[in-house]
């Protein structure tokens, strides 16, 4: 554990406002580093993402400085190491670093980069320009805010290939625990007829709708709703979903699991992710006595993506 504090500063001096935690991590983490953050109700946090980097992350935290002791910024990183250790990794070393009063929702995105994924499809900052080698490309504005995935993830980036690879042509979409709301705008980007995108947190609600808008989906194309699968069930249209998007963890996939019967077409499919590797196995078995199919399965790093079909009357 490294703590780097600018020598000579009065810790109540005006100048500085903030106290900026550095991490670098690696992508496996985003998820939990996300959840723990909101758990501790700390909103001013951003992850930087490097397309040309395919390991790690950061996550930058800012905090107002004359609300952390020392010893509170010791407990914040000791829960933040102890997040590592399910995955069988280490955190390097982090930085705590007194800063000037910056705007932090701002900052963090001089470093935000265009990033391909797939074969077709570009996640551009939605303040950035289109780079003259991706105009080819599908493009994706995303303004995620500072606290909601920006593609990142593997198993956010293996959702977005698997869309890439088989486009969603003329498809209703529901997309489940839909975050930023990136994979309904793959989707919908990819010619799906509509999507009907669901989140239990209203802050995702928010950016989702945000990002709907800055890629001209109109409400009828981007239909999105606070809640779980209920919501999916309670609006979706009368020929059900063709396409059932659930990026999200395991036990949380098996909860609702049950339900996707209810809201699937004839010969529709459900991708799920969000999924460790050893999970696979214990995953294939619930589903298979639920009646479905698994068509698919494909990895990246320790993530998983499993493709599911079953033919409802």
């Amino acid at each position: 554990m490294n703590f780097v504090v600018e020598k000579n500063i009065d810790l109540y001096d005006s100048k500085f406002s903030w106290l900026r935690l550095e991490q670098e991590i690696p992508f496996e983490l985003e998820d939990s580093f996300f959840w723990l953050l909101s758990k501790l109700e700390i909103h001013r946090f951003s992850f930087e993402h490097d397309p040309d980097n395919t390991s790690t992350q950061k996550v930058f935290i800012w905090l107002p400085l004359n609300e952390w002791s020392v010893r509170d910024q010791k407990n914040l990183v000791q829960s933040l190491i102890s997040l590592a250790k399910p995955f069988d990794l280490t955190l390097p070393s982090c930085k705590w670093i007194q800063a000037k009063d910056e705007d932090w929702s701002l900052s963090w995105k001089k470093s935000w980069k265009p990033d391909p994924v797939g074969k077709s499809i570009l996640i551009l900052p939605a303040w950035l320009d289109v780079p003259e080698k991706f105009l080819e490309r599908k493009i994706i504005r995303l303004d995620p805010g500072s606290a909601f995935g920006t593609g990142s993830h593997p198993s956010t980036r293996l959702c977005i290939e698997a869309l890439d690879n088989n486009p969603p042509v003329s498809q209703v979409i529901a997309d489940i625990g839909c975050g930023s709301g990136i994979l309904s705008l793959t989707a919908l980007k990819l010619g799906a007829h509509s999507a009907f995108s669901v989140d239990t947190d209203s802050l995702a609600i928010s950016a989702t709708k945000i990002n709907s808008a800055l890629n001209d989906f109109s409400e009828n194309l981007l239909n999105v709703f606070l809640g779980s699968i209920e919501e999916i069930e309670a609006n979706m249209p009368r020929k059900k979903i063709d396409l059932v998007l659930c990026n999200i963890l395991a036990p949380v996939i098996k909860l609702i699991g049950p339900g996707f019967e209810k809201i699937i077409a004839h010969k529709g499919k459900v991708i799920l992710s969000g999924l460790l590797v050893e999970q696979i196995e214990e995953l294939q078995e619930f589903f298979l006595t639920l009646g479905w199919k698994v068509l698919k399965i494909k990895k990246k790093d320790q993530w998983a993506l499993m493709v599911l079909s079953q033919d409802f009357p």
